[in-house]
Order: C-alpha cells, then sequence, then structure tokens
C-alpha cells in the first residue's frame, strides 16, 4: 500500500508548454494499485480533491504510481486548513523523484508561512534539506486560503513556484530510471490537521538540451562512461562540478571560498580550516577524485593543506584526506568538531606528491564498503578500514590556512565522483 506514517520530519516556463497551463485540465485521482493506492484513514478522494488527515505528528504521502516521469512540470492547489493546531509544524505539498516509500524528495509549505524542500534517503530524512525552510510573502495564510504549489524538473534543474512566484531552485540529485510525483501532507503533534488538495497537474516534459545551462555550476550525468581523466576513476559519473559559477548546494558564498573559472578558492582565516559539502547529492560506495593547488609558498607547510571530505553526516562530522605543500598526507576523522587522537591515516610523506606552491595534486579516495583506498597523482598512499555509515552520505572540500599574517589560498579544481569499479 502506498501510504507512509513517520515522525516529523534557468528554466523557461512557457505556460502554454507545460502541464501547469491555465488550459490544462486537472489530472482524475485514479485509485488502486497502478494509481493513488486505496483510501484509509489518513487519505481519501472527495469528489475532485484528495483529502488528507495525518495521524499526530506523522506525515503521509501518497503518489500515482501509474506515471513515471523523467523531467516534469507538476502542481496542486492547497487549500490552508480551517484551524492550524501548530502552523510551524503542520505541512503540505508535492513528492517528485519518487522512486519507492525510501527514497523520494517534496516541497512542502506551512501555515506559518514557510518553504521547504526535504529529502528521504533509504528511509531516512536527510539532516541537511536542500533547501532549508524560507519564509515567503507569497502564501496565503488565511483558514481554507488557496495556494498553488508548483515544481518543474529538467535533468538535475529543480525550480519551485508558489503563487507564480518562484522561492527556491536548485540543482539535485535525480534518481537514474524514471519515477513518481505525488502528494504529502503532516499534521503536527498535538492534533489532526485537515488538508485538501485540488486541481493535480502533472506531466512529462522534454528533456533539456545538451547545452542546457540553467545552474551551470556542474555536470552530473549518472549514466554515462566518460572518457578516462588522468588519476581519476573511469567508471559511471555519479556527479561533477566544473565550478563555473557558486552552486548553492555549496553554502552560501562568502570572502573564505570563492567558485567560479573552473576553481573553488579557499581563503581561510589563518590558523583555521574552511569547509564545504554539497547538500543536494549522497553517496553509498565510490571513487572521488579532486586537484589541489596552494596559490603561493607558506610559512609554515605543516600547518597548510587541502583535500577531499567524505563520509559527511554534518559540519562536524566526517572524514578528511588531505595533502601539505611539503609531501605529506593523512586522513582524520571529526567528530562533534574535533579531530579524534588516533587517525586512519597518520601524517606520511609520500614521494608522488609535488611539493611546494603551484603544484596541481590529484587525490583520489576509493571507498567500497568500509574500505577506504586513498591515491595521490595515480600512486597508492594509503588505505584503511572503518565504520561506514548507516546510509548514504555527502562529500565535499576542504582547505587550512597556517597562522601567519596573510594566511594562505588554496584552489581545488576537477572534483569528480564515479561509481567504483
Amino acid at each position: 500500500m502506498l501510504r507512509i506514517l513517520v515522525a516529523l520530519a534557468v528554466l523557461s516556463l512557457g505556460p502554454s508548454a507545460w502541464a501547469c497551463g491555465p488550459d490544462v485540465k486537472p489530472a482524475n485521482f485514479e485509485m488502486g494499485e497502478k494509481g493513488w493506492g486505496e483510501a484509509d484513514g489518513q487519505f481519501r478522494i472527495d469528489g475532485s480533491e484528495a483529502v488528507f488527515t495525518p495521524e499526530p505528528g506523522t506525515q503521509t504521502a501518497r503518489w500515482n504510481a501509474g506515471l513515471e516521469v523523467a523531467n516534469v512540470d507538476a502542481c496542486v492547489t492547497i487549500v490552508m486548513p480551517e484551524s492550524a493546531n501548530d502552523a510551524s509544524r503542520g505541512y503540505a505539498g508535492l513528492m517528485f523523484w519518487v522512486t519507492d516509500k525510501d527514497n523520494f524528495h517534496q516541497a512542502v509549505i506551512s501555515r506559518n508561512g514557510m518553504v521547504t524542500v526535504a529529502r528521504k534517503v533509504a528511509g531516512r530524512i536527510v539532516a541537511a534539506p536542500p533547501i532549508n525552510w524560507l519564509q515567503t510573502s507569497a502564501l496565503k495564510l488565511e483558514p481554507d486560503a488557496k495556494n498553488t504549489l508548483r515544481v518543474t524538473v529538467e535533468g538535475q534543474n529543480v525550480v519551485v513556484h508558489v503563487n507564480d512566484t518562484e522561492v527556491a531552485r536548485f540543482r539535485g540529485q535525480a534518481p537514474q530510471r524514471a519515477s513518481h510525483v505525488g502528494l504529502v501532507a503532516s499534521s503536527a503533534p498535538s492534533a489532526v490537521d485537515t488538508w485538501r488538495m485540488t486541481d493535480f497537474k502533472a506531466a512529462e516534459v522534454a528533456a533539456p538540451a545538451a547545452a542546457d545551462t540553467a545552474i551551470p555550476s556542474g555536470d552530473t550525468t549518472g549514466a554515462v562512461n566518460p572518457a578516462p581523466t588522468t588519476n581519476c576513476g573511469t567508471g559511471q559519473v555519479l556527479f561533477e562540478d566544473k565550478f563555473t559559477e557558486h552552486d548553492p548546494m555549496w553554502g552560501m558564498k562568502n570572502a573564505e571560498v570563492r567558485i567560479a573559472d573552473g576553481e573553488a578558492e579557499f581563503d581561510p582565516t589563518p590558523g583555521t580550516p574552511t569547509l564545504r559539502w554539497n547538500r543536494a547529492f549522497v553517496f553509498g560506495d565510490l571513487d572521488a577524485c579532486a586537484s589541489v593547488r596552494l596559490a603561493k609558498e607558506t610559512n609554515d607547510p605543516t600547518a597548510s593543506y587541502a583535500g577531499l571530505l567524505f563520509w559527511v553526516e554534518d559540519s562536524r562530522n566526517y572524514y578528511q584526506a588531505v595533502i601539505a605543500p611539503n609531501g605529506y598526507f593523512t586522513v582524520a576523522r571529526i567528530v562533534d568538531g574535533k579531530a579524534v587522537a588516533k587517525r586512519p591515516i597518520a601524517w606520511t610523506k609520500v614521494g608522488a606528491v609535488k611539493t611546494g606552491a603551484k603544484e596541481r595534486n590529484t587525490l583520489r579516495l576509493i571507498v567500497k564498503g568500509g574500505d577506504v583506498q586513498v591515491l595521490i597523482n595515480g600512486q597508492p598512499a594509503g588505505s584503511f578500514r572503518a565504520e561506514a555509515p548507516r546510509g548514504p552520505s555527502y562529500v565535499g572540500m576542504l582547505a587550512a590556512s597556517a597562522a601567519t599574517k596573510k594566511g594562505d589560498t588554496w584552489s581545488i579544481s576537477g572534483l569528480r565522483v564515479t561509481a567504483p569499479e
């Protein structure tokens, strides 16, 4: 049964060419195994309305099992509850990239005027949503007010509209196969909220052209075997960022990180590290690589380094594999913001490292289950075994500056994640 009860947790939009155009008729809610499932105490069809009454503190989700799409334009009109027990906890909206009950994205609105895009992977809501809760004046908040929520997906590019106002856009991790679209609603913990949804429309749209640059910060194909890249894996590409522009999924722009012109440039505060991880993409087994380069000589090569993050759970819990300009490298585990005393790989001198400033070194990580292998410039540098996270995790970048007056500048380029072979 297609039912979930869980604890709370530049696109061109030409109206006449899309499913949500004014001349397009709403879809019928066909029930049954090949449609929206069967009615129950949390979901029913009342005429042309889908009515959700989730149990307190849970969400209920349904999707159309008979409609599979790769690129989609979907919209629904959501009627605000007559009364809300907790305006900050109840929500309703659209599901997309649904492959099963444990893997999907959801764009939802709440009675307090906020919108978010959340993601569930392998049965767990990810800690860092693609779009955090944000306030929007586009929402009508009074009881029984009608709001139209629209999600348009082309390739990896997602745009969310509320009442014809764009409220969010991001580059996300699309499934490698066609997926479903659905509806979701939640009740606050104290009592049942009733959400009514009408005018649901969803249809496949044309795949984006090969030259599409709607969000041009990188490319993820997920379905090609690229030409071999020096010192990197040659398996199926899962993620690649060419760093042509700043992708918000790496976090906000600031003086410490600049992403443009093919590089992520790190200027950490002297004596500190700076890290970024992409919160839209998660991975299990992987083969990741990137090149690091120090812009100019450092006064303390033992305290200046750069590299890759993996098994990232959040900004305080992750592993880091880094190279220093004196030819050393290490793998450290960070727990609650502090390095664990016993490192998986201690600082080790590696002959393959090109030392000094302006030298480019390629760091590669091959992760299979709990086994991790590190290569530098194509040469083995170390390996270890550890307990991997329970589910898919994030990948990121890090650079640290020596505690000097001007600090150090590192650049990272050629970031790619492929399936290990």
